[in-house]
């Protein structure tokens, strides 16, 4: 094999010049995907052995939470996926599967859940850069001014066009960066393939407030669904999705840390995954390069989404450290993994459950599946669930409270 293996935190000048290329938006070329047409030997199936089963609305399911907490049905959105909680805490964006946006204010102790954005060309992205929304479809990003109310069916202002039209790993997930930056995931088109013909297909890329000064941040991610900053040390972390179709175990799903310095960085994909472990169908084709090492694999196809390191003192005390990761779960393994969310331990790379119970594992039922992670100003963390259409809340027990 014609690589090495780098750590985590490093990447050759010499390696990142090789990987710096030029990106032309006028136009984009779909030819040339190079990908397996059938699973190899021993793979998974394919047919998910979990049960689809949809609560209904007077459902008294509940998650169970890690000792110290509690849990509760926050907001019922539909197909609910990320979301964006406003600088002052009063206000909470939503992204969907469904093509719609939707806004959530808490009147009374009670949140209102209303729809702000309809019929859009893919809507998982939201996020806040200042006290600015943030939107991210398919092809295109717009930014909508907190000055002007974020009334329902706003227009808002196109920063960004002409991303990636191509579906498959297609939701933008996005977040802006104590830079001011703002991240977005560019998924490969594919299982495993490699589009040589726009070198954005399965990256984490960056630009301004404004649209400009585009760049590629880490490439050879397959699909990054999930994104933060450590408080402590300023780093960025972000989750990767492994292949399908290798069996069970393999390959890892992973969390990543960002090199140092940044641009350019690779990490693997189509090439190889886990600890450079070779693709055994782009593995002989990976260039001369520093691969960038996993800061922790997961258990294979997991699905790792959105991560949040706890911002309020009283969390980030309880969990020190620690960054709360959502497994979405499992569609293509003989028994269904993941469906939970998970802290990780930077220091000791610990991975433990924190939110679970969204699969019943003794009869394979599905009660939900986590997508991403925010927190509210007191403290509360909010949990999306897209299978159940819940966003759940996780608060610190109280003496009084029962343990859920």
């Amino acid at each position: 094999m014609r690589y090495r293996a780098a750590s985590s935190n490093s990447v050759s000048n010499d390696s990142r010049s090789k990987l710096v290329m030029p990106i032309v938006f006028a136009c984009l070329l779909t030819a040339g995907v190079a990908c397996s047409p059938k699973a190899p030997a021993g793979a998974a199936s394919g047919t998910p052995v979990a049960k689809s089963t949809v609560e209904p609305e007077n459902s008294r399911f509940l998650p169970t939470v890690k000792t110290g907490f509690v849990v509760s049905e926050w907001a019922r959105v539909p197909s609910v996926r990320s979301l964006a909680v406003s600088p002052d805490g009063k206000t909470v964006f939503t992204g969907s599967k469904s093509g719609d946006i939707s806004k959530i204010t808490v009147q009374d102790g009670v949140p209102k859940v209303e729809v702000f954005l309809s019929n859009l060309n893919g809507s998982n992205g939201v996020c806040f850069l200042g006290e600015d929304l943030i939107v991210a479809e398919l092809t295109r990003v717009r930014r909508f001014a907190a000055k002007d109310g974020f009334a329902p069916n706003s227009e808002g202002r196109v920063i960004l066009n002409g991303l990636p039209d191509e579906r498959h790993h297609g939701a933008r997930y996005i977040k802006a960066g104590p830079d001011g930056r703002i991240r977005i995931g560019i998924g490969a088109p594919c299982n495993v393939c490699l589009r040589e013909d726009d070198p954005r297909f399965a990256t984490l890329s960056s630009f301004d407030g404004e649209g400009n000064d585009f760049r590629i941040d880490a490439m050879g991610v397959r699909i990054t669904v999930g994104f933060d900053w450590d408080p402590e040390s300023g780093e960025l972390f972000f989750s990767d999705i492994g292949r399908d179709m290798l069996g069970d175990d393999i390959p890892p799903c992973e969390l990543n840390r960002l090199a140092e310095g940044g641009e350019g960085a690779h990490y693997g994909f189509p090439f190889l995954w886990g600890d450079n472990q070779p693709d055994p169908e782009f593995g002989e084709r990976a260039p001369e390069l520093e691969f960038v090492k996993p800061f922790v694999n997961f258990d294979a196809h997991v699905a790792p989404l959105g991560c949040h390191f706890p911002k309020v003192e009283s969390l980030r005390k309880a969990h020190p450290s620690k960054i709360f990761t959502a497994q979405h779960g499992s569609w293509n393994r003989s028994e269904p993994i993941g469906y939970q969310v998970v802290t990780v331990d930077l220091k000791t790379k610990a991975v433990e459950p924190f939110l679970w119970g969204f699969l019943d594992k003794s009869n394979g039922d599905v009660h939900g599946r986590p997508v991403d992670v925010a927190e509210l100003a007191d403290g509360t963390l909010l949990v999306s669930d897209d299978h159940a259409g819940v966003i759940w809340a996780v608060k610190t027990q109280t003496a009084t409270e029962e343990p859920k």
